[in-house]
């Protein structure tokens, strides 16, 4: 068998007023083969793989072993204190909060 690849997991984003929505599909990985963390303004994820056994001899494969990676630049734009992710049948979800910098804000207006 061949070294496992990192390759780039296919990404959906959403928002809403608060927070942002990353969906990544990470086929093949487990919740404990996640990493979610941040580097100054980046975010990065990665996932392992899930491992074969090392006794079992590959007579046909169709479909290679990958790990992923994927980074962001999130800037000053996410509360990177309130992180969250969940991890269901292939698909991490992670959840964003925005920075109270940048989430809209009604304005009062006083009376002079």
């Amino acid at each position: 068998m061949t070294e496992k690849k990192n390759i780039i997991p296919p990404v959906d984003i959403y928002e809403t007023k608060d927070k942002y929505i990353l969906i990544l599909d990470m086929p093949g990985t487990t919740k404990e083969g996640i990493d979610i963390s941040t580097e100054g303004e980046i975010l990065i994820i990665t996932g392992k793989a899930f491992e074969i056994d090392k006794e079992w001899k590959p007579v046909v494969t169709e479909f290679e072993m990958h790990d992923y990676k994927r980074e962001f630049t999130i800037g000053n734009k996410v509360n990177t204190n309130n992180i969250d992710a969940k991890f269901d049948n292939g698909i991490l979800t992670v959840e964003l909060e925005k920075s109270e910098r940048i989430k809209p804000r009604k304005i009062e207006v006083k009376v002079a």
